[in-house]
């Protein structure tokens, strides 16, 4: 199995907000947002989701799509993992390169339950600081 590879840097709820300009509580309702929520300590967000002071666009329609199916974890891993369905490159990537966004979908769709494997306890949860 493979590992789970989260790839930082990684904010607090403070300064992800604060990067936003709009309070912590406006940042915990907000469902277009990767989360990485952990047991007894308060969240994280990758800050590899955010770009101009927003959530990129690609990152955002990604996570309204499977954020109720997959946890914050496993959308993390997916947008910084090589994917063979999108030309060997990573989601992130593949939105850099101005390719499609419906075949993104398509693809975290078709990966659904292998992503949300990596998380269950098959894999181990490696981090990379960026």
């Amino acid at each position: 199995m493979s590992d789970l590879v989260l790839v930082g840097p990684f904010w607090t709820r403070s300064e992800a907000a604060s990067y936003l300009g709009i309070s912590a509580e406006a940042l915990c309702e907000r469902t277009d947002v990767v989360r990485i929520e952990g047991r007894w300590l308060e969240e994280t967000y990758p800050a590899l989701q955010f770009e101009d002071h927003e959530v990129r666009h690609e990152v955002s329609t990604i996570v309204e799509a499977v954020g109720r199916e997959l946890p914050g974890a496993a959308i993390a891993d997916w947008l910084s993992r090589c994917n063979p369905l999108l030309a060997a490159m990573t989601p992130l990537e593949w939105f850099d390169a101005g390719l499609s966004l419906q075949t993104a979908l398509t693809a975290i769709h078709e990966d659904a339950e292998a992503v949300r494997s990596r998380v269950n306890g098959h894999g181990r949860m490696r981090s990379a600081a960026g």
